[in-house]
């Protein structure tokens, strides 16, 4: 059974939230945001550990069944379950001798709107940067086909100021202008730990 991430503050007709006693209800037929994006970084975390460069895998989220649907007696089927938690964030390992901690989102727009990022996600990486890991965003922007790191700190900044009244997203050309450009390739397909590598180690 594969069992998907909510996506913050979005609700479409084949999902139903509930959140309740940290539980979010998650009914059959749920669609993640950014499926393709996301299998993307899971496959050149797998190639980063064939090759024993980091060691960097997706969170899983435990949930509790409830309804379990039984159409033949081979095909059972999930569905409807709780998260029993909130997820903190995407990914987490180490790399390099640092423990390393993000978060993966897409967008279609040409910025990024906070709403789509929960505040317990960016509290966490903050605290992960606190404590001297590294903590990054990584964000696919679907319409000039480009994938950009950006560290905490400088998202942390202007989510606080969005927080104030001020701005309710970040615009690409301030992720290329504080972030990384993530390149593309075929082993692995998204060489972000160049990227890390560029903004983290570039004096090491």
């Amino acid at each position: 059974m594969k069992v998907n991430y909510p996506i913050p503050r979005q609700v479409n007709n084949n999902i139903s939230t509930n959140i309740s006693n940290n539980q979010v209800k998650v009914k059959h037929s749920l669609h993640s945001h950014g499926m393709l994006f996301e299998n993307e970084l899971n496959l050149s975390n797998e190639y980063y550990r064939n090759v024993n460069r980091a060691l960097i895998y997706k969170k899983p989220t435990p949930v509790q069944i409830v309804k379990v649907d039984y159409p033949t007696r081979s095909k059972a089927k999930i569905v409807e379950g709780y998260y029993k938690t909130p997820s903190t964030t995407d990914y987490n390992g180490i790399y390099r001798g640092k423990y390393i901690d993000y978060e993966a989102k897409e967008t279609n727009n040409l910025s990024f709107d906070f709403k789509h990022i929960f505040e317990h996600q960016v509290e966490h990486l903050h605290k992960v940067n606190e404590m001297g890991g590294i903590a990054f965003v990584i964000i696919y922007f679907k319409k000039v086909e480009e994938v950009i790191i950006m560290d905490i700190t400088d998202f942390y900044k202007l989510w606080i100021e969005g927080a104030k009244g001020g701005r309710k997203s970040i615009k690409l050309e301030t992720f290329r202008e504080l972030g990384v450009l993530v390149d593309k390739g075929y082993n692995p397909t998204l060489k972000y730990l160049d990227a890390v590598d560029n903004k983290y180690f570039k004096n090491n």
